[in-house]
């Protein structure tokens, strides 16, 4: 899946900072439906209406690129969940989740290049329920996937639900509200204390662009993105111009195409770039003439774990991203102020 679309050594360390999250405790300030005692039924909204569980599920299927590793951080195992390619490792699984993925217990089954997810296949697990927090698709394919199982979809805007909204719906539908508000809370004082780590974040000017698009044109992340979300989460802030089409988005998209001949609109202090596909574009006479790119203040990013893993912000693979993007982060912020 390319991150145009969608988007994204520390195994050891992946483990230790869901352990951490764990046994932290915060005010997340979020607001999302919360039943601390995890008791059935619950009722989860989402966009297209409201999903009951009536028993604590034991078949767990999930969707998208964020539920399995919800289910992982509070020590659960699906019995089904999407093969990755994108960032993945050569068994199509993620990096950060190596540890917990168990093929024994877990069937990964092809998502379709239409994006559409494989219905047959997921019949085939007979889940209890199916979980799909953040990923995008239509009312008619909900309706075919709440035949097969109660399906936690979406609340709002496909592909824009918040990690600890994704967090909180995931906790609900598996009687472990308390356990999800944890881990919210232990990520959001993670990001807090790499925030005061790095105070060279407080303030800058950002903005988030694909440019593994096409010869004319690059994707710019909007506030509503998750990736964008998690980055102002460490202080950073977006850029005017970035705000300003985020303004102008009539359709809702977590992104917005502009050609190269517009991507001024966008300048800020860092810009973070995905360019695994395309090489470093700073040769492109209108991306070298960005002030960011003539400062050095930029972090380009082409190793597509790395992408995915900013791409697919949750609580078990946003501490293992942190350990690979805050160096860059620090020195482009650093040389923003020079």
């Amino acid at each position: 899946m390319k991150t145009s679309v969608r988007g994204f050594t520390a195994l050891g360390a992946a483990a230790i900072a869901v352990t951490a999250l764990v046994s932290c405790s915060s005010d997340s300030g979020t607001s999302t439906p919360s039943q601390g005692t995890g008791g059935f039924p619950v009722s989860i909204e989402n966009t297209f209406g409201t999903t009951t569980i009536d028993s604590k599920p034991e078949r767990l299927v999930t969707l998208g690129w964020n539920a399995q590793d919800i289910l992982y951080a509070l020590d659960l195992t699906p019995v089904g969940q999407p093969k990755y390619t994108y960032g993945a490792d050569d068994n199509g699984v993620m990096p950060w989740a190596q540890d917990y993925f168990d093929a024994d217990k877990t069937t990964l089954f092809d998502m379709p290049a239409s994006g559409e997810p494989p219905i047959e296949s997921i019949a085939s697990l007979t889940p209890d329920v199916i979980l799909a927090p953040y990923e995008g698709f239509e009312e008619s394919v909900y309706n075919q996937l709440s035949k097969i199982a109660p399906t936690a979809a979406y609340p709002g805007a496909a592909w824009q639900t918040s990690w600890q909204d994704q967090t909180r719906i995931v906790g609900k539908a598996v009687g472990k509200s308390e356990e999800a508000d944890k881990l919210v809370d232990g990520l959001d004082a993670t990001l807090a204390d790499t925030a005061t780590a790095h105070p060279e974040f407080a303030g800058k000017t950002l903005a988030v662009v694909n440019f593994d698009t096409d010869s004319s044109n690059i994707n710019v992340y909007l506030p509503t993105d998750p990736r964008v979300q998690v980055l102002t989460e460490l202080g950073f802030v977006n850029a005017p111009g970035v705000e300003k089409l985020a303004a102008d988005n009539a359709g809702g998209s977590f992104f917005k195409t502009i050609s190269y001949e517009n991507i001024a609109d966008i300048d800020a202090d860092v810009i973070v770039g995905f360019t695994d596909g395309s090489g470093d574009p700073s040769g492109i006479p209108a991306v070298g003439g960005l002030g960011a790119v003539k400062r050095g203040s930029t972090a380009f990013l082409s190793d597509t774990r790395v992408i995915g893993g900013l791409s697919n912000v949750n609580v078990l693979s946003t501490p293992w991203v942190l350990g690979q993007i805050t160096p860059t982060l620090s020195e482009a912020a650093k040389r923003a102020s020079a």
